[in-house]
Formats: structure tokens, sequence, C-alpha cells
């Protein structure tokens, strides 16, 4: 990496009475934030008290879309004893009002989960020939939310930034195999550290605090965001002027991101996270929490803005363009304090809940995992850059720092009422990799999610074993919010939940609440079925024939490998999709529904005996091992 000077960036940036076409050209001329006149007619904090006008009459108006996609997903289902024109007539007979909300949510993982996180999604959607022949695809369709964490923030974002094409497209749009930490050439898909570090250096000439958040979210940005120079002046609130989002034609975005508070525990001078710290959620619309040391809701247009007790503190003086939405993915990404703590103690401290059940094992296992690290010598340089450049200390490089919008508000707990700046994190430092939070929440009213989980819990390996589902049960029982009710990793080892599909909550009385409350939520763990996917996380290219692979293996676990593994799957995923709406107009779950239940869902039953080393062989060519895979696939 290049060092050079601050005092040779730009200068500050101001624009001040700008109009809509000024600030879209600052924007797209720097990634420094600009100032803008106040408008007189935002509610600049909204407390967490149901859905935000502008959410909610955007999901109130999906509703009719979502029922037109459900009856095309459901007719060729051809459930036994189920009526799928009954079904539709009901649902708009209550005018719309009991459509299922339902939702996916794509884990942390890095660059992995985002790839195989996009499999997923693809072998769910309609437009994709052979889900619509496995009689999956359409369910994207139907679904009102999709939410992303770190790595699963990736897709998310661009899916919404891109207006929503299909996977394939998406894609090819991303040139996957090009290193966006490493170009030597900056060019339209990539660019230099030194250019990036240019565009870091014009916001903090602009007065804004930077850190390791700014440059991850510029090198990402090339990758996921369309537009010249990474998509410089893309916003995570223009996502809103999508015509996809506009004509109701894609689920609402939500990423997930976490509070580094007061009194953390701190490790080589860097704080580490208590696991009940305040959730932070990003919408188009808005940024804030539902509960915690905050609890309230910003709009995010206007991010960045100072606020004090929910007025803003200068009138001429309001922020746009600090919601890039390279800077969103970032933000939700970032773990730069658990990547330092991890190699200072020898991946002894600061372990994400992936790494938190060593299961010991095999001597070869280190030579067949494809987990990894940042190395030592990237981290300290990109401190030494931060420090060079920008004079600033190790703890100020590590986080996302947004100025605090809830400053003032008794509302605020007392550090965050008299904090300017609110410090962010990935989430997956506070254990919930999977980003339910915000769908969880009372005002959302989900009935069935679909979680995508690669996040990597099981060493030495790094597959899944449950523990990332089993850190939000934990978290929102605390909080008295409705979930299923799910096992500790060794009951999802020991009964296999780790390689094939498993539904919790169907029975409402294996939920927190007891109700129909609760979601259900589908569980799909990446697993070998046709390729060993478990990548490193930190792994950021992947050629054609990779991502190749990749997509047919997600496509494999979607499907339960075209249907070989069980003709009736995609029947019962369909049964789990609808079921908590059935009652709501008078219908009742059929006896083919109960039967797939039977097979599919968690029945309350534990099993905590011990447990071996997750190391299974292809799911679809149980005869292949990864070795043997290996030596013909060595990605």
């Amino acid at each position: 990496m290049q060092v050079f000077s601050i005092v040779a960036l730009l200068g500050t940036a101001l624009v001040a009475n700008c109009a809509s076409p000024e600030v879209e050209q600052a924007l797209a001329s720097s990634y420094a934030p600009v100032y803008v006149e106040c408008p007189a007619d935002v509610q600049w904090i909204r407390p967490p008290s149901g859905l935000s006008a502008a959410e909610r009459d955007w999901v109130l108006a999906r509703k009719p879309v979502v029922l037109s996609a459900l009856e095309s997903y459901l007719t060729p289902l051809n459930i036994q004893g189920f009526n799928v024109t009954e079904y539709v007539q009901l649902m708009q007979g209550s005018n719309y009002a009991n459509v299922p909300t339902m939702g996916l949510a794509i884990s942390g993982g890095g660059w992995a989960s985002g790839v195989t996180g996009t499999g997923m999604l693809r072998a769910l959607d309609s437009r994709l020939p052979a889900a619509v022949e496995q009689r999956t695809g359409g369910l994207l369709q139907s679904l009102t939310y999709m939410s992303g964490q770190s790595g699963g923030s990736l897709p998310i974002t661009s899916f919404a930034v891109n207006n929503f094409p299909t996977a394939d497209e998406i894609i090819l749009q991303w040139h996957p195999d090009i290193n966006r930490l490493t170009a030597t050439n900056t060019t339209p898909y990539a660019a230099t550290t030194t250019s990036m570090f240019t565009d870091v250096g014009a916001k903090a000439a602009a007065g804004f605090n930077v850190s390791v958040t700014d440059f991850l979210g510029r090198a990402l940005s090339y990758e996921f965001v369309p537009g010249p120079r990474g998509g410089l002046n893309v916003t995570f609130s223009s996502i809103v002027n999508q015509s996809n989002f506009i004509n109701h034609q894609m689920p609402f975005p939500l990423l997930q991101a976490a509070a580094v508070e007061q009194g953390d525990v701190e490790f080589f001078g860097l704080e580490v996270p208590f696991a009940n710290t305040t959730i932070y959620e990003m919408t188009p619309f808005e940024f804030g929490a539902w509960n915690g040391s905050v609890s309230g809701f910003t709009p995010m247009e206007w991010m960045g803005t100072a606020l004090d007790n929910g007025s803003v503190v200068n009138a001429s003086a309001c922020v746009q363009g600090f919601d890039r939405a390279g800077y969103m993915m970032g933000m939700s990404s970032s773990a730069f304090n658990f990547w330092y703590i991890e190699d200072y103690s020898n991946d002894t401290l600061a372990q994400f809940s992936k790494r938190s059940a060593r299961s010991g094992g095999r001597t070869e296992a280190a030579s067949l995992s494809k987990r990894g690290t940042f190395p030592v010598a990237l981290l300290d340089e990109i401190v030494d850059v931060f420090n060079t450049s920008f004079n600033l200390n190790l703890s100020d490089t590590s986080y996302a720092v947004v100025p605090n919008p809830f400053a003032g508000l008794t509302s605020s707990s007392s550090s965050f009422r008299t904090s300017s700046e609110l410090t962010i994190i990935d989430a997956t430092e506070e254990a919930q990799a999977i980003p339910f939070w915000g769908q969880i929440q009372p005002a959302r009213g989900s009935d069935f999610i679909v979680a995508w989980d690669d996040n990597e819990d099981g060493n030495p390996y790094q597959w899944n074993n449950g523990t990332n589902l089993y850190d939000t049960y934990v978290a929102a029982n605390a909080s008295g919010l409705a979930f299923p009710i799910v096992p500790t990793a060794a009951t999802f080892i020991n009964r296999n939940y780790t390689h094939s599909p498993v539904f919790f909550g169907c029975d409402v009385n294996l939920t927190t609440t007891n109700s129909a409350d609760s979601p259900i939520v589908l569980y799909l763990a990446n697993s070998p079925y046709s390729a060993y996917e478990n990548f490193t996380f930190i792994q950021n290219t992947f050629v054609p024939e990779q991502i190749s692979e990749i997509f047919v293996n997600s496509f494999n676990i979607v499907t339960q490998g075209n249907g070989t593994l069980d003709a009736e799957w995609a029947v019962c995923l369909g049964c789990a999709a609808i079921d908590r709406s059935l009652p709501k107009v008078g219908m009742q779950r059929t006896q083919q529904c109960e039967q797939c239940f039977s097979r599919y869902c968690w029945d309350g039953v534990s099993d905590d005996s011990p447990t071996g080393i997750i190391d299974p062989t292809l799911i679809l060519d149980p005869d292949v091992d990864y070795a043997e895979w290996n030596s013909t696939n060595p990605f």
C-alpha cells in the first residue's frame, strides 16, 4: 500500500442550498458526504413503535404482488387436499391483510457466504427455469423481506442497488475473479489502494471520521455496486428509486450491525462486544435499533446529520451521502477488531461463535481445512496507513464511526445520550451471525423465514453446526421475542440437521411464546452435496468454474438434489411457507403437510451426546471424500 498526506486531498465538501442534481453531482465526484440546508418536514427520530409509515405503506402495496407470486408458486406443487384458488380468494377477501409475511436471511461468513447464499437465492427464483422445474422457483418472488449480515450483506445490498436482477445476471456484473484488495491498476471493476485511500481521505478532509470500514466499503463497491468509480454516488437510501422497488417487485432489504458499548471487554487495545449489545438495522428508509442502549430510528437518507434530543444541531449542515451502499456493506462486514485480536492472540481470543466449539481431531485437519484468516502483516499495514495518513490509532482505525442521531434522548442509555458518535461493528461478534433480528420484531409479523447459514461453525473443516441459529433463539428468548426453540449444536450434528433441511417452530408449543406469533424457520446449512464449498471466509476471488460449482451445490441443497433425495421435498417447503397463514383464513394444515412436518420439523427431542468431527463425504456421491474431490478440483 502507498501512503500519502491528507493535506494533498480535496478540501472540505460543503454544498449549501443545493438542489438534488447538485447533490448527485457532488456524490458522483467525491466520496465525501455533503452538507445541505435541512428540510423542514422531516421526522428526525421515530420511536420504535411499529413500522415507519414509508415501510408500512410499501409492505401493504407489496402484498397483492406477493399473493400473485404465491399463487404461481403453489399451483404446481399440487399439495394434496389444498385448494389454491380458495386460498387466494380468502386472502383477497381479507383485503390482503392475511397474506403471509415471509423472508430470507443470509448469514455472515465473508465472500463465501455471499456467493453460496446467492446460489440459494437463485434456486428459489422463478426466473430460473431449472428452479421452476424443481418447484422451488417462485418462493423468492413471494418473500417480503431479505436480510443480510456481514458476508450476507454483500448479495442483499447488491441485488437491491442493481434493481433485483437474476443471480446469473448479477454474477457477471460482480467479476468475482478480480481481487479488489490487491489491484495494481484502476479499472471500472477495481481500484488501487492509493485510489481507494484517496477517496477515504476526501471524506476525512470533509470533517468526517474514517476507518477501515471506509476502505473495505470502497473495495466492496467495485464488486457489488453498479456505476462509475465503484458506484461512488450510490447510496443505500437510493434503493427507493429502483424501479423494482417502486413497483414492489423485490423483497425489502435489511442489513444488520452491532454496537461497541462502554464497558465492553478489551484485548490488545480493542474492545469486544458482549452478547447482549445493541443490534442496529439499516433499511432504505431508516437506520436505528428496536431496543438496547438506543431505541429509535432516523431517516437513512440523512444518516450522518448531527442531532441532539431529536433536533438538528445546525439547520444549515444536514448531511447527505453518508449512507454510501459500500459503506453500509462495510459497516455490516467489518470485524477488524476480531481479526486483529485473533491474530495477535494466536486464535485464542475474540473468536466468532463459529469458532467457539473446538472439536480437536485428526492431525491432518489443517491440511484439509480451507479456513484462514487475514495475515498479521496485512492488518499491521492497514493500521500503519491510517496512522500515517489520518493520524488514527489502532482503536480509531478498527470501527465504523457514525454521528450519533440518538444523542440527548432520554430513551438512550447514559453513555449513548452524551456521546456524539456511535461505534459499530459486524454483528457476528455479538453472536448474531444470521440476520434474524429485524425480521422477528413484532412490527414485521414474520410468518416464515428461510435461513442460509455459511458462517463455518464446526472446526476443523469449517462446516456449520447450528450454533448461529441457537444463539438467536437464546437472544430472542431473553428479549421476549417470538422465535422457535432451537436445540444446541450437538443435536444439529447428531440428528443430521447440519446437512439436511430442518424446520423449527412448526409446533407452536416449541416456540418462545407458545404461540403462532413465532415464524417457522427453515434452516439450510451450506453442505457438500455435489462440491466441497467450505471456503475460507477471507477468500475473495472465485474463478468461473468455482462459481458454477457453488451455484450447482446450493441448488442441490435447496432442491434436495433435484428431488432425488426426496421427491416430495418441494411440497414440504410449500407447506411450511404458508402454514402460519392458514388459520388466519379458516383453512387447516393438510394431511400431506402433516406428514411433511413429521419428517422435516424438529420434534423437540434433543440429543446432546458427544459428537464427532463434521467431515462429510459428498451427499449426492458418498463414495467421494474431500481429498479425492480436491485432487481434481484444486480450488
